[in-house]
């Protein structure tokens, strides 16, 4: 890596050093979408709760491979099936204005009959074209059978403060969770809270900065991706990273942007 922006994390913030998991691997795409866990970890669950989708579902496409048997139940309320029709007719206006490529175009319609072929067709998967919220979160939780292990994906743009403390409260039904956390620097304490009360359940795995945004007054990145494991998935005693990212398996959210190499005392 040659382009980059080094950070050494403070001692204040040391909890948030992931441990050790060897059999790591990326699921989704190398952009932003993918994220970094393991495949036994996908294999015990039996429904994926993901919340936001944006026009990026490759986690969960590779997460359905991984593991034909579960059910995978979407809330976004930012997108539809319409709106990816809307969005590839106007690249067909914007086509014969001569101000898009065909190229681009035909991504547009792709991505519409991935969108239909995905969360239409099969009857597993179902988008719920709603915003979370606590309450919806809740809804959402009463929805999926209570002796189902649960994976919850988490990447809502700030919303994830308001559903943590019911996360901690049902942790015991989740077999991992990933969140993208926005806005860490106005949160420390929050975040120290929330994975301090699931440490006995489920263990920090992995840490992605996201560098789409830049450094807190804290020194360090603003936005970033954590994985959170069962604990019997890690092998003990613990070791503990001493720098990230990982190579080969993490790959920068924005690539025209430096990225942060983050290191631990």
């Amino acid at each position: 890596m040659t382009n980059f922006i080094r950070v050494t994390c403070p001692k204040e913030l040391s909890f948030l050093q992931p441990c050790i998991v060897d059999d790591l691997q990326r699921i989704g795409n190398l952009s932003d979408g993918g994220y970094v866990m393991t495949l036994p970890a996908i294999a015990n669950i039996d429904s994926l709760l993901s919340l936001g989708l944006g026009e990026n579902w490759s986690f969960e496409k590779t997460f359905s491979q991984f593991n034909r048997s579960a059910s995978i139940e979407m809330y976004d309320n930012t997108v539809s099936f319409f709106f990816f029709v809307r969005k590839s007719l106007n690249g067909v206006l914007k086509l014969l204005l001569f101000k898009e490529s065909g190229a681009s175009v035909k991504a547009r319609f792709s991505r519409l009959l991935n969108y239909f072929s995905f969360w239409y067709r099969n009857p597993r998967n179902t988008h719920h074209q709603v915003r979370i919220s606590r309450e919806t979160f809740h809804q959402a939780l009463s929805r999926i059978p209570t002796e189902s292990v649960i994976g919850l994906k988490i990447d809502i743009e700030g919303s994830e403060w308001a559903i943590l403390e019911q996360i901690i409260t049902h942790q015991s039904r989740f077999g991992f969770i990933l969140i993208e956390i926005h806005d860490f620097h106005l949160h420390v304490q929050q975040l120290k809270d929330f994975l301090d009360q699931l440490s006995e359940r489920l263990v920090l795995s992995h840490l992605h900065a996201n560098n789409f945004e830049g450094l807190g007054e804290n020194g360090f990145p603003r936005v970033f991706e954590i994985t959170l494991l069962r604990d019997p998935a890690i092998r003990t005693p613990r070791e503990y990273r001493k720098e990230l990212p990982l190579d080969g398996m993490d790959t920068p959210n924005a690539k025209n942007r430096p990225d942060f190499v983050i290191s631990f005392n």
